[in-house]
């Protein structure tokens, strides 16, 4: 291409070797010009050929060159051989897998020596790992076979603890799999079976009445996972709804809801009520910094309701992990995937809390950030206080016929127990 700017040829008269003259200062400058708008010419056309390259490989819309035959449900409902923790599942037609919550004290008893195999860390000859353990004797429907056909009440919960994560929804005849489904995990060590009976029926009563689906596990099943790289149990939240998501593949919505929190309001239908674009666009907090008051990184001012995947709400002092919903779709399950990833888990700064990881990725990973909608805490984490709220717009605080109370923070006090059983009792004359 002729720029109008001579040749080096024509600048300097050549010798045999070398030339005979060195360049004028003037003439120079101006070739130093033409090298430099030379390179940025380069550089723009190699950007538009690799602008190129990468639409054509992944958004094109010619088939084997895009990612759309992963979005579809076809997809979605292809379930791998080998999930999860166990490899021989239990099928069930019921709409809430959840276990025998009169087996916590019996398992508090049994203790963890005996629900699985142990080992002596390497590093730590005082500390024990445990560790699952798949060659149980199974009969035809994958449940253990019971040898000594034993009545023992310890022995039973000790079966019935290790089948429960082999169990599975699967369609059959007229029942349809829920397309929304509750999750949440329960502690028998920290909590006393009446308590726990009351966070269980809570989550079977809402589902009933608005046709959903209910996951429940033992936080203790997940201990093994959590103690490879020395995580706070608040991350078995995250591996109780990943094998949601297996146990119910069908399922559009996964909710996640804390046994420190109670749905207060049955009526109310999750999908109308939130999950609906037209319902969800007003209450998106855009612009809102990931990292209360003044955090540097903000949510997108043009989050569009229908392509969210991702609704949390927030506290002041950061997310609040305690509630959220998940959609069933690639997205969604590639973010669980990321949160749930090794790099995250056994990170010193995250180990202790999921949701320092979860706001380190809003943070910094736009994709999934543009996919997620914080909302109002009183929309589906109202945070109980023992004060009333001071202003009748607040929206962090439960107030009067909020959809659900957060006792966010009460084991740390010791009042989860007191605390629900007040509301419990408010839900329960209202009736």
């Amino acid at each position: 291409m002729h720029l109008g700017i001579p040749k080096r040829s024509d600048l300097r008269p050549k010798g045999k070797n070398k030339p005979l003259l060195p360049i004028p200062a003037s003439l120079r400058g101006r070739f130093n010009d033409y090298r430099s708008k030379k390179t940025i010419l380069y550089a723009i056309l190699t950007f538009i050929t690799f602008n190129y390259i990468i639409r054509r490989a992944f958004f094109s819309s010619g088939k084997g060159h895009n990612f759309n035959h992963l979005t579809n449900q076809e997809a979605l409902q292809t379930l791998q051989k080998n999930h999860g923790l166990y490899k021989h599942e239990i099928i069930v037609n019921s709409n809430y897998i959840f276990p025998p919550i009169e087996h916590a004290p019996l398992l508090r008893e049994l203790t963890l020596d005996r629900l699985f195999k142990s080992k002596v860390s390497p590093d730590n000859p005082q500390e024990k790992l445990y560790y699952y353990s798949d060659d149980d004797d199974l009969n035809d429907l994958n449940e253990i076979k019971d040898k000594s056909n034993s009545e023992n009440p310890l022995d039973q919960s000790r079966k019935a603890f290790k089948e429960h994560g082999r169990k599975v929804f699967r369609p059959s005849g007229s029942r349809k799999s829920p397309e929304i489904v509750i999750v949440t995990g329960v502690d028998f060590e920290q909590f006393e079976q009446g308590h726990l009976t009351k966070v269980v029926q809570n989550r079977v009563d809402y589902a009933h009445a608005n046709g959903y689906g209910v996951y429940v596990r033992w936080i203790q099943e997940f201990i093994p996972t959590l103690q490879e790289f020395h995580n706070d149990r608040k991350w078995a939240k995250l591996f109780i709804l990943r094998a949601a998501m297996h146990a119910f593949p069908q399922a559009k919505y996964f909710w996640y809801l804390d046994e420190n929190a109670y749905i207060m309001r049955h009526d109310i239908e999750l999908y109308s009520y939130l999950l609906e674009p037209k319902s969800l666009e007003p209450i998106i907090l855009r612009d809102q910094p990931i990292v209360p008051p003044n955090g540097a990184i903000k949510t997108y001012k043009k989050t569009n309701a229908e392509d969210v995947r991702f609704v949390i709400t927030q506290t002041k002092d950061g997310l609040n992990t305690d509630s959220f919903i998940l959609k069933n779709d690639i997205y969604g399950k590639g973010f669980l995937e990321f949160w749930t990833d090794p790099l995250m888990r056994k990170y010193p700064s995250f180990a202790g809390d999921d949701k320092d990881a979860l706001m380190h990725i809003l943070q910094w990973h736009p994709v999934i950030l543009s996919k997620s909608a914080i909302i109002p805490g009183r929309t589906i984490a109202s945070l109980h206080s023992s004060n009333t709220a001071d202003e009748a717009d607040d929206t962090s605080f439960y107030q009067e016929d909020d959809f659900v109370v957060n006792f966010k923070g009460c084991d740390v006090h010791h009042t989860c127990e007191l605390v629900l059983d007040s509301y419990w009792k408010k839900q329960q004359a209202a009736k």
